[in-house]
């Protein structure tokens, strides 16, 4: 019983040395440390020493979420929010000299913290500022926005800037001072309000734009064009809900692009699409079938490729001798509404080096048109006599019609590895043991199942 407190003094001893030893490092490399955590926890140094004091008002990364001001007693976004704003108004208050390089914000906020944080961005706002990351959303509905200051969209240091939710880009406030971002390299907006012409013209001064993502940004109804064209970007994101009164034209030219995501449902009366030949990485969903084969002649030699619904459901309607033939294709994955193995068999006799293949389908699960159902292809596809080595299958709905796919599969898939199947227990009754004896030409093949 004695020993314990002198495993406790010693534990405290060890603590306090390993403190000591820390406390003597550089104040860069301290700083470097403290750059990693939460403000808040980076603060809860202080009470170590006064140099920790003085590091804390220091420091040129600031990371503040609301969820961080949470205590057991209340968990109200009220209670929360006003915690958070009165910590970050106390640390931009009494901050020193070095600039601020980082200032990312999550909270809800009301109506009346607009002025709040626009007064937090432009605390924050100097000539060093490399990282403006604001997520932000409204606790009840409210027609405010934060307004974007445009010092910030002709801040020439700025090198990532992710704006989500609750925010406004305004119009440059004169034609001589208009948006200038040269060091941007990444610029992320996940419903953000603007118009088609102020993006525009942000985009024409982000010269050296590696990453984009564009989320449902633009909501106005208006007409124009949109251009993307970056010789330097590498990663597009681009979804839209746009309303069918729009009348837009997208432009789409990026020679360095090498992963793609476009989800387009409606408002564009024309996309065109330029030089996507180093595109590895793409995932398609537009229901236009005209848009759809620009995009997939374009992505001739990509290596990885995910169809959605939309593009999928166009798909059947299309002469297969105009869907281009992927020479490097290696993983296709195909989203579906129903087993349309006619459609299935002439994406993989178009795709002959393909090695994974994943179907998955949507909910609920609907039963093929008649003219759709299994036929015999003419011709082996070639990835399934010599490259074809696993087949995905998720949230599948089992229906006798399609076993006929699974036996040709099964026979003609010569190194074939894996058949996974993601199933519908109560609907699979006996499907398993049944297509578990159906013949294989490769002996290494195992057919897997988990249950939904």
């Amino acid at each position: 019983m004695r020993e314990k407190p002198k495993k406790r003094e010693l534990g405290n001893r060890e603590t306090l040395i390993a403190m000591d030893m820390i406390s003597d490092l550089p104040d860069c490399i301290l700083l470097h440390v403290l750059s990693f955590l939460p403000t808040k926890t980076a603060f809860l140094t202080t009470v170590l020493s006064r140099r920790w004091t003085n590091l804390c008002d220091d420091l040129q990364h600031l990371h503040f979420e609301q969820n961080q001001f949470r205590n057991r007693n209340t968990c109200s976004y009220c209670c929360t929010r006003t915690r958070l704003f009165a910590t970050v108004n106390w640390i931009l208050s009494r901050h020193k000299a070095p600039p601020i390089r980082t200032f990312r914000l999550t909270c809800n906020l009301d109506q009346f913290d607009v002025y709040t944080v626009e007064w937090f961005i432009r605390k924050v706002l100097g000539p060093n500022l490399e990282e403006l990351n604001l997520q932000l959303s409204f606790v009840c509905c409210s027609d405010r926005k934060v307004v974007i200051p445009n010092g910030v969209l002709s801040c020439t240091s700025l090198v990532t800037l992710r704006l989500n939710g609750g925010i406004r880009i305004p119009s440059p406030p004169s034609s001589s001072c208009r948006y200038h971002l040269p060091s941007l390299k990444t610029l992320q907006l996940y419903n953000v309000k603007t118009s088609v012409g102020n993006l525009e013209e942000l985009l024409s001064h982000c010269t050296a734009l590696e990453t984009l993502v564009l989320d449902s940004v633009c909501r106005s109804q208006e007409e124009g064009q949109l251009s993307i064209c970056f010789p330097s970007l590498k990663s597009l994101h681009f979804k839209s809900y746009f309303g069918d009164a729009l009348s837009l034209l997208l432009v789409i030219d990026t020679p360095s692009l090498k992963r793609l995501y476009i989800q387009v449902v409606s408002g564009f009366r024309e996309i065109r699409v330029r030089n996507l030949h180093n595109v590895e990485e793409a995932r398609i969903n537009i229901s236009k079938q005209s848009i759809v084969l620009e995009f997939l002649v374009e992505l001739c030699r990509i290596r990885i490729l995910e169809l959605g619904l939309l593009t999928v459901d166009c798909l059947p309607e299309v002469p297969p001798h105009r869907i281009p033939e992927f020479t490097c294709l290696q993983r296709l994955e195909l989203t579906v509404k129903c087993f349309d193995t006619r459609s299935i068999m002439n994406m993989l006799q178009k795709c002959p080096m393909l090695k994974l293949l994943a179907i998955v389908f949507s909910f609920p699960k609907m039963d093929p048109h008649p003219s759709r159902k299994w036929e015999l292809p003419a011709k082996i596809p070639t990835c399934l006599a010599s490259h074809l080595q696993v087949i995905k299958i998720k949230r599948y709905y089992e229906s006798r019609d399609d076993r006929d796919f699974f036996a040709y599969v099964l026979q003609h898939g010569l190194v074939l590895e894996s058949l996974d199947l993601q199933v519908d227990d109560m609907r699979s009754k006996g499907f398993p043991e049944e297509l578990s004896l159906l013949p294989r030409s490769s002996k290494a093949c195992q057919i897997n199942f988990c249950w939904i």
